[in-house]
C-alpha cells in the first residue's frame, strides 16, 4: 500500500514537472510558426517592387488651382500627374495647361506638351513646345515657359515668334509681369525683337 502510494506520488510530482515543459514547448512552436507566416505575408512586394510602385503613382486629370500675393488667379490641368523621381516635391505632367486670370480682367492661357508644377517652391515650368494666348490678341509659341505661383510672372526663353495685335513678332525672350510703378501689368520683349507690322490686323485684338 505504501509502495503504491509512494509510487503514485512520484508521477504527480513528475507530471508536474513534465507537462509544463510540454506546454510550453508546444507554445514555444506555435509562436515561431505564427512568426513565420506573418513574415510571408507582411510583405506582399519585393523591396524592388516597392519602389517600382512608388515611381508609378499617377493621377488622371489633376487639376490644381492658386492665387499670386498680386492677385492672379492660376489653375493647371492635365492629362496626368506623378511624383518627379529625381526632385521631392515636384509633379511632372503630360499636356499640361495653365490659365492666369489677372486682376484686371485680361486672361492668359499656355498649353504645353509637358511640364511640372512644384507648390514648395512656388514655381512651374511647361516645355515640349508652348503656345501662348493672351485675351488681348496674341499668338505665340515658344519651346520654354517658366511661371511662378506666389505673384503674376511668366517667363519665355530661347525664342519666340507668333502673332501681336499688331503683325507678326519675333523675339529672344518674353516677359509677362506686373508693372512696377502702378497696377497694370506688361508684356515685355526682349532680346532682337522683330515686328513686321500689318495694318490689317489692327482691331483684331480681343
Amino acid at each position: 500500500m505504501f509502495a503504491y502510494d509512494n509510487a503514485y506520488s512520484r508521477f504527480v510530482a513528475w507530471m508536474k514537472i513534465v507537462l509544463p515543459l510540454m506546454a510550453l514547448a508546444i507554445l514555444s512552436t506555435l509562436f515561431l510558426v505564427s512568426k513565420t507566416r506573418d513574415g510571408s505575408t507582411s510583405l506582399p512586394y519585393s523591396a524592388v517592387e516597392l519602389d517600382e510602385l512608388a515611381r508609378q503613382q499617377r493621377l488622371t486629370r489633376p487639376r490644381y488651382s492658386g492665387l499670386t500675393q498680386d492677385g492672379t488667379a492660376i489653375s493647371f490641368l492635365a492629362d496626368d500627374a506623378r511624383p518627379d523621381p529625381e526632385i521631392s516635391g515636384r509633379f511632372v505632367s503630360q499636356r499640361l495647361t495653365a490659365q492666369l486670370n489677372l486682376p484686371t480682367g485680361a486672361e492668359i492661357l499656355l498649353i504645353a506638351g509637358s511640364g511640372f508644377v512644384d507648390p514648395g517652391k512656388a514655381m512651374s515650368g511647361l516645355d515640349g513646345g508652348v503656345a501662348i494666348e493672351t485675351s488681348t490678341g496674341y499668338m505665340l509659341r515658344t519651346d520654354v515657359v517658366e511661371n511662378a505661383l506666389d505673384q503674376t510672372r511668366v517667363v519665355a526663353r530661347g525664342g519666340i515668334v507668333g502673332v501681336a495685335p499688331m503683325g507678326q513678332i519675333s523675339a529672344g525672350q518674353m516677359e509677362i509681369t506686373r508693372h512696377a510703378i502702378d497696377t497694370g501689368y506688361v508684356m515685355l520683349f526682349t532680346g532682337g525683337v522683330k515686328l513686321v507690322y500689318d495694318p490689317e490686323s489692327q482691331g483684331d485684338a480681343r
